[in-house]
């Protein structure tokens, strides 16, 4: 039989980290005053971390999909989406390591922005988990950083439009990776206690 995983606190600290380590890119960027050659080059340093991580996310988050680790439909509300921000991360990473095309990407990231956003209301409007505010912040702040980096994927390819949209998204992704963070490391110790006796099944 299959070993029994419940991988969510390790995917909430991945998601944090990946989302603080792609707001230093954009403050990285940010801080560039030159040509979009420049601004790729800036954020090709996130390639590899956000590359690992989204790989990581995916995988874990296919688990998810197909074993169902999670009670009831809290399986539906975290993991219908967490492959799909893993692949969308990896796709940042290629893209800007590969110097594609972000634009039709970040209106990818706009659509999923939005869907994410109606999850998150959903969820809280059925008063799931223990902390229903938080789960909120976390979909909201996750969708709205991925809405902004569609402005984001129009100005790494040509520079036309605000800059200030780097810093828009870097402080929105911020903020939902503090989130991310305090939701995970906070279920470490009650993970730890109530799987302390657990033993696989035979």
């Amino acid at each position: 039989m299959a070993l029994f995983v419940d991988p969510l606190t390790s995917q909430l600290i991945a998601m944090a980290v990946s989302f603080l380590v792609l707001a230093y890119a954009l403050f990285k960027t940010y801080r560039v005053h030159s040509t979009v050659v420049d601004y790729r080059n800036a954020m090709k340093s996130a390639y590899m971390p956000v590359l690992a991580l989204g790989t990581f996310m995916t995988i874990t988050g296919i688990y998810g999909l197909l074993v169902w680790p999670l009670i009831s439909s809290y399986n539906i509300l975290f993991y219908d989406l967490y492959p799909i921000l893993g692949i969308g991360l990896m796709s940042i990473a290629v893209s800007i390591k590969n110097e594609y095309k972000l634009e039709v990407l970040g209106f990818m990231g706009l659509l999923y922005g939005l869907v994410t956003i109606y999850y998150g209301v959903t969820g809280y409007l059925q008063n799931m988990t223990l902390e229903p505010i938080a789960l909120l912040a976390l979909y909201a702040l996750t969708g709205l950083s991925s809405i902004f980096f569609y402005p984001v994927a129009v100005f790494l390819d040509n520079a036309k439009v605000s800059k200030a949209f780097l810093i828009i998204d870097a402080v929105l992704l911020i903020l939902a990776a503090l989130v991310a963070g305090y939701i995970g490391l906070e279920a470490v110790p009650s993970h730890l206690t109530g799987f302390a006796k657990w033993t696989p099944f035979v």
